[in-house]
């Protein structure tokens, strides 16, 4: 028992040591932070039987959601209006689905095939399912064992090439190289040889941002609007409703020399539904745009027609709209639904839920996604919120109808107040900047709203708790497409087909007598 509880603290700390390398309480992020949590928790974790990989799997997660993810409680608190007591326990149960990839991890090594899992090629295979396992295996709030690596930027070449995945895959191996050398006492060279090879590529080409022949001028608005005030207006109260769109009004409409082509608002601002794209544009819109002479991008909610106009759950989609005087030219319908705050998965139960926890919304299910394009031709897509950490689902948006040219992410991070949170969700933002070579424009309601510039560099922000606009010329050059892009994670499995075969054969030719 005892020896179980070391454990414990042990994987704990690790998991604490892990949340470090990222933003959080302690600051913006400790790189180094990431080798040394990775190697102290898989050194314990390849050493232990099924049953102790259990304890080790937990205990890393309750450390990495007590000091990374300590928000989860607060929100639970104000998203749920739940006692502290039952917000803190709960958050303490979200250690079972923060990183689910390693329970999968656990199962695949009480059943993966007697051998020598310490060679140079086994342990690349280690890494590499680790690596398609984080990938794969969808997570609540989605981040990768590489991207950390993003300290690095603007030295990240490989990015586009790659992805993040492949920053994870060298994570990985190179972490469980120190641990296997470290214990047998013998230097491996082939791992080090490629790791600064890996290192000068990603040095040698930079990424950069390239001076772009077009402009498009853009205003986005960050209202700062408080949650109760925002579920005030969203239930009908006139005073809360006339109170937020006079300041909408007021920010999108400023003058001040600047002369916006593209007006964004964040997730959700609008507390009143559309009804697709026949609804008529409210007389505040038309001031807006009359005024400024800009279209219009906002977040807001659209009704399914289909369903009777008093059924509100889960028949409103959490949407982005594009406005402009004549009337809505499209609607984008969020695909990708927060489990508890968007959606519930209790079937028939989940409206008695919602009348008992009315801060829960239960959201309906978009598919698919309509052509955004401003009146000058430039194309984009409008993630909503934790969509833009979806990879994979972001390669699906951007090749869906391609020739891009930005990407604009709707996000309210109120929830979760002045905590960690908003800086995690704009870091590990700023990866599908550097993978897909677009900027992106980050338009949020309490902060932190900003451009992510290609190389992984940003505009001026509006910070947390903030209330202004924030207007930028975002450089638009011609569409281009990614290898990344293209053929996602196609190319880390060449990558480690080929750097397998090499390591397989000089083992087979190693051992010969």
């Amino acid at each position: 028992m005892k020896q179980k509880s070391l454990q414990f603290l042990f994987a704990l700390a690790a998991g604490a040591i892990y949340s470090l390398a990222y933003p959080s309480f302690m600051g913006g992020g400790f790189f180094p932070f990431l080798f040394l949590a990775l190697i102290l928790f898989l050194w314990k974790l390849e050493k232990a039987n099924f049953t102790q990989n259990l304890i080790l799997i937990l205990g890393y997660n309750l450390g990495l959601s007590w000091f990374g993810y300590y928000w989860i409680p607060h929100t639970m608190r104000e998203f749920g209006q739940l006692p502290l007591l039952v917000s803190f326990l709960l958050g303490a149960f979200t250690c079972l689905i923060l990183q689910p990839h390693w329970w999968i991890y656990a199962i695949w090594k009480k059943l993966r095939p007697q051998s020598n899992w310490q060679s140079e090629s086994n342990i690349l295979i280690t890494a590499f399912i680790l690596t398609i396992l984080e990938r794969f295996i969808p997570q609540q709030f989605p981040s990768f064992v590489g991207s950390p690596w993003l300290h690095l930027a603007p030295y990240l070449g490989l990015a586009p090439f790659f992805g993040v995945a492949i920053y994870s895959f060298v994570t990985y191996w190179i972490s469980l190289e120190c641990i296997t050398q470290l214990y047998e006492k013998k230097l491996r060279l082939q791992p080090w040889i490629i790791l600064i090879l890996f290192l000068i590529f990603n040095t040698a080409f930079p990424l950069v941002s390239p001076s772009a022949p077009s402009k498009l001028p853009v205003r986005v608005v960050q209202a700062n609007i408080g949650n109760f005030l925002k579920i005030s207006s969203e239930s009908g109260d006139k005073d809360s409703f006339e109170s937020i769109s006079q300041l909408y009004e007021g920010l999108s409409s400023r003058e001040n020399g600047f002369i916006p082509h593209l007006i964004i608002w964040p997730e959700t601002a609008h507390p009143d539904t559309f009804y697709g794209t026949q609804s008529a544009i409210s007389e505040s819109f038309q001031q807006i745009m009359q005024k400024t002479g800009a279209e219009m991008l906002i977040g807001g909610y659209d009704q399914d027609l289909s369903k009777s106009p008093t059924d509100f759950i889960e028949s409103v989609y959490n949407s982005s709209l594009l406005l402009n005087q004549v009337g809505i030219r499209s609607i984008y319908h969020k695909n990708i639904l927060i489990p508890f705050g968007e959606t519930l998965p209790f079937g028939p139960l989940n409206r008695q839920i919602v009348s008992i926890v009315p801060a829960i919304s239960l959201f309906a299910k978009g598919s698919g996604t309509p052509v955004m394009e401003t009146r000058a031709g430039f194309r984009f897509i409008t993630p909503i919120c934790y969509e833009i950490l979806e990879t994979n689902y972001m390669r699906t948006l951007l090749n869906q109808w391609g020739d891009n040219h930005f990407i604009v992410n709707h996000t309210n991070d109120s929830w979760y107040g002045d905590t960690s949170e908003p800086h995690q969700h704009l870091f590990l933002s700023k990866w599908r900047a550097l993978e897909f070579q677009l900027p992106i424009i980050r338009s949020t309601n309490t902060g932190i709203t900003s451009v992510i510039y290609p190389d992984g560099t940003e505009s001026t922000r509006l910070n947390v708790n903030e209330t202004g606009v924030l207007d930028v010329n975002i450089p638009l050059h011609k569409p281009q497409t990614t290898f990344y892009l293209i053929y996602g994670a196609w190319g880390l499995i060449l990558l480690f087909g080929g750097l397998y075969s090499l390591t397989y054969l000089r083992e087979k030719i190693g051992n010969r007598p």
